[in-house]
């Protein structure tokens, strides 16, 4: 009866994420967080694809965003920067299916060619979940339409779920994996710092009338950082001190032939029972009295990490963050999270000039470390922890199970696993093969545990390849991360050489155009301007095109836009915004009114 539940629930299991991670369906899904009452809205479905790039990433465990904002608070960093922000967002009017529903693309479009306006509501915070819903920010900004996965055939929603496809592929989410891609986005976070700061600074005494612009680039910094938080946060899941096996790139895996896929998904099953399987497991009623207490995430007396410096300390992961600030128990892992964590964002909001509200003290009891340094990432589970981590561990009717990972069910239940969630096939070969990798892996488990139980050696590497892939350090150690990772900044002239660089990167500026109100008035010309009047005043649009190519119009114009007739007439005291940072070209337009409705005159609209 045993082996039938825990069948049951493991064929529903995914590969391992970290903290939870949530989408949500709001009625609304512009308002604030707080706007949301426990219990409203709905799982997002699907749950994977354009479907969650539209949706809200709030919810009762969004354990990311929960750290994001204790850590706002640790930092100093003032209330405003985690309200909602609405961007605006210039899109064509092509149809989308989705699940059967026929909604807009997001996909950014030229501004000349705009045809609608939608809004892309969400906080900073939220996009510490980004990478278990998206392969990169500029991703979710194209609204999760392509699959970032080259040459691998498959839709949208099915190359952004997680059981087929990101979850083979989220060996960035471990150690030391994940201090590489944090190091790039904490980059990212503080080049886009650096020009809001320069923004503010051309501004200068003009900066108050301004504010939103500075505001929103501020904004667009932070994101960067969450989306770098969610690999920080993740090093500090215990789940997730060791190394797992494979790459961020499916093309890295050992395919024999086959789908690379094929074992990428087996693969990632392995290291999801190793990492602490209860956030896919316990999905049984509360009255079943089945409680999945799966080492290494649950609460064990002989799970540890061990610090650079050769400490060793209890830890905790995913499902477990409500007992990270409780008590001294796990003092020493909530104490290393949040400095780490505190020291990154403090970093970036004071390099964009602090244009929320100034920068308060940090917590008492934090240190400040270099965030992308061995004290954030140096941490490894012990060799006793993966011995308790080599096995599915769970309670029913107050008796302890432990089934070990070497076992005949578990060996039988992984492929089919495989072949049902993951949608791979998995001919018996393979099976085979991976049972005996899994008995070879389970067996230096127990050796190691008993020669050196305090060691790190199996966190770091020592299990060696399993089906072919090797261990997560050996890959992307290299300049380039993944080929679908954010391009380096600037945006959109970006440097960056990887395919598709320019288009990410023009998206990317598109999206957050606010933000980048530098760069597109250094590349806005008076051939540009008149282009967007011209579409604007074309009477022959429908009214929704007519609309939003108005809307579009009015919002660069008026950040050219003189009041006055001529060179030689305008208002002096009231230079536009693009006056300060790239000294024009400039529009004529007189009249009583505020910016907007002069732009609005400007573009011939109503």
């Amino acid at each position: 009866m045993r082996k039938l539940l825990l069948s049951s629930a493991l064929l529903l299991s995914l590969p391992a994420a970290a903290w939870e991670s949530v989408c949500y369906e709001q009625k609304d899904p512009t308002k604030e967080v707080g706007e949301y009452p426990r219990g409203s809205g709905s799982y997002c479905a699907p749950a994977a694809g354009p479907n969650t790039a539209r949706h809200r990433w709030v919810g009762e465990l969004d354990e990311h965003r929960q750290l994001w904002e204790l850590t706002r608070e640790k930092a100093g960093l003032p209330a405003e920067t985690s309200a909602t922000a609405r961007l605006r967002v210039f899109t064509s009017s092509q149809p989308l299916n989705v699940d059967g529903q026929q909604l807009t693309s997001l996909l950014p479009v030229p501004f000349a060619e705009t045809a609608r306006v939608q809004v892309r509501a969400f906080t900073p915070g939220e996009l510490a979940q980004l990478p278990d819903f998206s392969y990169a920010l500029w991703d979710w900004a194209t609204g999760h339409e392509t699959c970032p996965l080259p040459g691998i055939g498959a839709d949208a929603t099915q190359c952004h779920d997680f059981a087929t496809h990101m979850g083979p592929v989220n060996s960035n989410h471990f150690v030391p994996q994940a201090g590489r891609f944090y190091a790039h986005y904490h980059g990212l976070a503080l080049a886009r710092a650096r020009e809001c700061k320069a923004m503010k600074d051309a501004l200068g005494a003009a900066g108050g009338r301004y504010g939103d612009y500075l505001r929103a680039c501020e904004t667009e910094a932070l994101a960067l950082e969450a989306v770098g938080h969610h690999y920080l946060q993740d090093a500090w899941s215990m789940g997730h001190m060791w190394q797992r096996w494979g790459s961020p790139e499916l093309s890295d895996f050992p395919s024999g032939g086959d789908d690379p896929r094929d074992k990428a998904v087996l693969i990632a099953l392995a290291s999801g029972l190793l990492h602490g399987a209860r956030g896919v497991l316990q999905r049984l009623p509360e009255w079943t009295s089945y409680d999945v207490n799966d080492a290494l995430c649950a609460p064990h007396p002989s799970v540890e990490f061990v610090s650079p410096g050769g400490a060793r300390y209890p830890a905790i992961g995913d499902d477990y963050l409500h007992l990270l600030g409780q008590g001294s128990t796990y003092a020493p892992q909530s104490e290393r999270l949040l400095s780490c964590a505190v020291s990154g964002m403090r970093e970036v909001y004071a390099a964009a000039g602090e244009n929320h509200g100034a920068l308060g003290a940090p917590a008492d009891g934090l240190r400040t470390l270099d965030p992308t340094g061995p004290e954030c990432f140096g941490q490894r589970a012990t060799n006793r922890s993966m011995l308790e981590a080599a096995a599915v561990q769970f309670r029913i009717v107050g008796q302890q199970v432990t089934l070990g990972l070497d076992s005949r069910v578990v060996g039988w239940i992984i492929p089919t696993v495989a072949h049902e969630t993951g949608e791979v096939p998995v001919p018996t070969r393979l099976k085979n093969q991976f049972r005996l990798e899994m008995q070879r892996i389970v067996s230096l488990t127990r050796l190691l545990a008993k020669e050196r139980p305090e060691g790190t050696e199996l966190a770091d590497g020592r299990f060696g390849s399993f089906l072919g892939a090797k261990p997560n350090g050996e890959y992307a150690s290299g300049g380039v991360l993944a080929s679908y990772i954010d391009p380096v900044l600037p945006w959109p002239s970006t440097p960056d050489t990887l395919p598709e660089a320019g288009e990410r990167a023009l998206a990317l500026a598109r999206v957050f155009h606010r933000g980048h109100s530098a760069d597109w008035c250094r590349t806005s010309s008076s051939d540009g301007l008149e282009a967007l009047r011209a579409r604007a005043s074309d009477v022959s649009l429908d009214a929704p095109t007519r609309a939003a190519a108005c809307e579009v119009c009015s919002e660069f114009a008026r950040r050219h836009l003189r009041v006055g007739t001529s060179p030689a007439s305008y208002d002096t005291s009231a230079e536009p915004l693009c006056h300060y940072l790239s000294g024009g070209p400039y529009l004529y337009q007189s009249g009583p009114g505020t910016s907007g409705e002069l732009a609005n005159t400007w573009c011939g609209c109503p």
